[in-house]
């Protein structure tokens, strides 16, 4: 379990740990510029957070079920998702642009563009990411009346980050218990989550899906539809030029929100079963399509 917990705080560490410099790129951007530069971590960030909720769709009238174990999510992040466009923000001189510049997850190396008078200004880089991965330890609990419980939860102190929280919840209900001649499982599902970075970004993402299963010996197949939403708060002080224009100056707060891309996914996935051991892996189709892996122990969940 030790090295269990070590793996989950070693991918969000690799994930967060070079943020340690995110506020700092961040802070060089006023609210317009700042959400198109963190809005593909938004994206992300819904989509990571709503795959790997579940591995079957099978829930009981009544009668104790557990799953205990880790899910990785990995979102992949397109290539149109690494620029965006951008103006100049100075009171020297009237906004520049649109020029193609990297988001959060574009090009380590920023852009330096030549605005007259021998003046340069400097766009901020990126931190070069192809995925997204997202790890955490999953519970879910059940049965009463068809309805089970899934918690999710990791916290990771991240050197000048500060604390990176992760917590989920979920209930979900068997329809199938309802409809004694349907051949597949079918059940109801409703999950929040919530992610804070230090003090600078809050996030929450909801998902409300049908989920379905069916199983033979050692293997499960199992799908959903889902609609989804989320929604990225973030604060931080500006550290860039004056703007006469908007009145922001070094030293200020900044403050936005940016809402996830995705609305709807469409999931399919498969689960081996050895014995009480679970093995599952999902792909999640969507405007941000993600991958989700699995491994647990499962207890009368057949």
């Amino acid at each position: 379990m030790k090295r269990i917990v070590f793996a989950i705080a070693a991918i969000l560490c690799f994930n967060f740990a070079q943020a340690q410099s995110l506020e700092d790129y961040l802070s060089k951007y006023t609210q317009e510029n700042g959400k198109q530069y963190l809005q593909p971590f938004a994206d992300a960030f819904s989509a990571d957070f709503n795959s790997g909720l579940f591995h079957n769709a099978r829930v009981k009238k009544m009668g104790f079920q557990l799953y205990i174990g880790v899910v990785a999510q990995v979102a992949v992040i397109p290539s149109s998702a690494k620029h965006f466009n951008a103006y100049t923000e100075s009171s020297l001189y009237p906004p520049q642009g649109p020029y193609s510049v990297p988001t959060v997850f574009g090009p380590s190396e920023g852009k330096v563009v030549d605005v007259g008078n021998g003046l340069e200004y400097a766009f901020p880089g990126g931190f070069d990411l192809d995925y997204m991965p997202l790890a955490m330890p999953q519970i879910t609990i059940g049965s009463v009346f068809g309805t089970d419980f899934t918690a999710r939860y990791a916290s990771v102190d991240v050197t000048d980050v500060g604390k990176v929280k992760v917590f989920g919840w979920g209930l979900r209900h068997s329809i199938d218990q309802y409809l004694d001649v349907l051949p597949v499982d079918l059940t109801v599902g409703y999950y929040n989550q919530t992610f804070k970075i230090g003090e600078y970004m809050d996030a929450k993402a909801n998902v409300i899906n049908l989920q379905t299963s069916y199983s033979i010996p050692f293997l499960t197949f199992y799908g959903g539809l889902g609609y989804e939403n989320s929604k990225v708060d973030v604060q931080y002080t500006y550290e860039g030029p004056d703007i006469s224009e908007t009145d922001i100056s070094e030293g200020d707060q900044i403050s936005f929100n940016m809402e996830g891309a995705n609305t709807m996914r469409f999931t399919l996935g498969l689960t081996l079963n050895l014995g009480p051991v679970k093995i599952h892996g999902d792909y999640n189709m969507a405007k941000q399509n993600t991958f989700a892996l699995g491994l647990g122990i499962g207890i009368n969940e057949k």
